[in-house]
C-alpha cells in the first residue's frame, strides 16, 4: 500500500480545486450571453423606459386643406392625439395603433405615420378586399355626399390571434368630438359622372329617336324615325347602359375600376346573343316586310335616299317649273289646230313647244305623285305604332313570348339597380335566374321565327 505524506495530500487537493473551479466557469453562462430583458409594452407599469407613449385620447379631426369639410377614399385622415395630462409632445410608434370607424376596426390600411407638427396619427383611407364590407356600409345607399362616422383607436395586440378593440376615443369620452364628415361622392367627381352618364343616356336617346339605332330596320325605304323598334336591340341597348352607369357610379363611389362582375358580363353576351339571333332569322324568313321592300325596289326605292330626292328635287322642281312655263305660255299666241308647222309663225311655233314641256311635265309630275302614294300605302302596316307597342305585339296583338323578355328585363334591372345603390357593387345573380334570361330570350327567337311582321 501505498502512502502519500501529508504535503503531497494538500498538493493533489489544491489541484482538484482548482479543475473543478474552471470547469464550473465554462459551464455557467455569461453575463454578455444572456437574453435581453424585454421591452415594456405601451401601458405597463414597467420600470423600464418604454421606447413610445401611449395616446389618452383624440382631441381632434384634421383634414387635408385645414378646413373642417370631409375626408374620402384614397385621402388622409389626421387623428390628434394628446397624452394622459394632455401633452401633446408625444413619442408615438403609429406601426401600434388601427383605426376604428363607429366601432369597427378599418382592416388593411398601410401602416400609419405620425406627424409631430400637427400631433396626430395619419392613415391613408384605401378600400381593399378585407375592409370592403366596411366600406359598403358606410358608403352603400347614398343619400347625400357626406355621411358622419364616429372616429376611435385601438392598440395592436401582442397575439396575432386576438383581434384589436377600440380602446382610445375623444376627449373626455365625448364621441362627439372624434365625429367626422365621410365623403361619398366629391363635387368634381359627381358632376364629371353626371356628364358621362347623362351624355351616354341622351346619345343612345337621340339616336333612338332619329337613326335605326334601336329599330329593326328591316325596310330601309322607310324614314329611321318611323321604323319601328326592336325588342332584342332595345334589350341589348338596355343592360348596355345600365352597366355602363354603375361603372361610373362606383367608380367615383369607391375608386375601384374593377367592379364588373361576371354575372353582368353574361347578362350583356345574352342580349346580345339574342339580337344577333334575332336579326338571324330576320334574314332567313321571306316576310310580308321582304316583299314589300322588293315591291318598292320595283318602283325605284331602293333606300329612303330615293324617296327623299323624290319629295324634296324631283317634284317641286317640276312643279316650280310647271308654273313658269304656263305663264310664259299664257304671253304666247296659240297655233291654230291642224296648221303645218311651216306655216306657224315663231311665237306660234314657241307656244307650240312650251305647250309639249308643259303637258310632259304634268305627266312627270302625276307619275312621280303616283308612285309616292304607292309607296306611303305598301309602307303604312310597317311604320312604328310607339316604343311599348313595337316590342310586345305582333300581327295578332300582345305576344306573350315579347312580354315575358320585357318584363324579366326589366325585374333584373330594377334589382341590378337597387343592389349597385345599397352594396356598392354589382349584383351576383345565381345561376337559376341568368338561365331563366336565357330561356326567355331563345323563347323570344324561337317564336319571332314564327311572327308575321305586318
Amino acid at each position: 500500500m501505498i502512502r502519500i505524506s501529508g504535503n503531497l495530500r494538500s498538493a493533489v487537493i489544491l489541484v482538484l480545486f482548482s479543475c473543478s473551479r474552471v470547469l464550473w466557469a465554462q459551464a455557467a453562462p455569461s453575463a454578455s450571453s444572456a437574453p435581453p430583458a424585454p421591452a415594456s409594452q405601451p401601458g405597463n407599469n414597467s420600470s423600464t423606459a418604454a421606447p413610445s407613449e401611449r395616446p389618452a385620447a383624440i382631441t381632434a379631426i384634421l383634414y387635408p386643406d385645414g378646413k373642417a369639410k370631409s375626408v374620402g377614399l384614397n385621402e388622409k385622415l389626421q387623428v390628434q392625439v394628446t397624452g394622459p395630462t394632455g401633452d401633446t409632445n408625444l413619442k408615438v410608434d403609429a406601426s401600434k395603433y388601427v383605426l376604428f370607424f363607429n366601432g369597427k376596426e378599418v382592416k388593411d390600411l398601410p401602416d400609419p405615420t405620425y406627424n409631430r407638427s400637427t400631433h396626430s396619427l395619419v392613415f391613408e383611407l384605401r378600400r381593399t378586399v378585407n375592409n370592403k364590407d366596411l366600406w359598403t356600409d358606410l358608403l352603400g345607399s347614398p343619400v347625400r355626399s357626406t355621411v358622419p362616422v364616429t372616429v376611435a383607436l385601438g392598440e395592436r395586440p401582442d397575439s396575432a390571434s386576438q383581434a384589436p378593440q377600440p380602446s382610445i376615443y375623444a376627449f373626455r369620452g365625448d364621441e362627439g368630438l372624434s365625429k367626422f364628415e365621410l365623403k361619398v361622392f366629391g363635387p368634381v367627381s359627381i358632376s364629371v359622372a353626371a356628364v358621362v352618364v347623362f351624355g351616354m343616356i341622351w346619345l343612345v336617346l337621340a339616336r333612338a329617336r332619329q337613326n335605326t339605332t334601336l329599330r329593326d330596320g328591316m325596310i330601309p325605304q322607310i324614314p329611321p324615325s318611323l321604323q319601328t323598334y326592336s325588342l332584342a336591340r332595345c334589350q341589348m341597348t338596355f343592360w348596355f347602359v345600365l352597366i355602363f352607369c354603375a361603372f361610373i357610379f362606383l367608380y367615383i363611389a369607391t375608386w375601384d375600376y374593377n367592379t364588373i362582375s361576371s354575372q353582368a358580363l353574361i347578362l350583356m353576351g345574352i342580349s346580345g346573343a339574342t339580337a344577333m339571333a334575332a336579326i338571324g332569322v330576320d334574314a332567313a324568313k321571306d316576310s310580308p316586310a321582304d316583299a314589300t321592300n322588293r315591291g318598292l325596289q320595283a318602283l325605284g326605292f331602293n333606300s329612303y335616299a330615293d324617296v327623299q330626292q323624290l319629295i324634296i328635287y324631283e317634284i317641286p322642281s317640276r312643279e316650280a317649273e310647271l308654273v313658269r312655263q304656263q305663264k310664259l305660255l299664257s304671253t304666247l299666241l296659240p297655233a291654230p289646230p291642224d296648221t303645218p308647222d311651216a306655216a306657224l309663225t315663231p311665237q306660234q311655233l314657241q307656244w307650240q313647244t312650251v305647250n309639249q314641256r308643259v303637258s310632259q311635265l304634268i305627266i312627270e309630275i302625276n307619275d312621280r305623285k303616283n308612285r309616292l302614294g304607292t309607296y306611303e300605302d305598301r309602307i303604312r302596316p310597317f311604320l312604328t305604332q310607339g316604343f311599348f307597342t313595337d316590342i310586345t305585339t305582333d300581327i295578332n296583338g300582345t305576344a306573350i313570348h315579347r312580354l315575358q323578355v320585357l318584363c324579366w328585363t326589366l325585374v333584373l334591372g330594377a334589382v341590378f339597380i337597387i343592389g349597385v345603390y345599397r352594396d356598392l357593387a354589382m349584383p351576383e345573380f345565381s345561376s337559376t335566374l341568368l338561365t331563366l334570361m336565357g330561356i326567355s330570350g331563345a323563347g323570344y327567337v324561337g317564336f319571332k321565327y314564327q311572327e308575321v311582321n305586318s
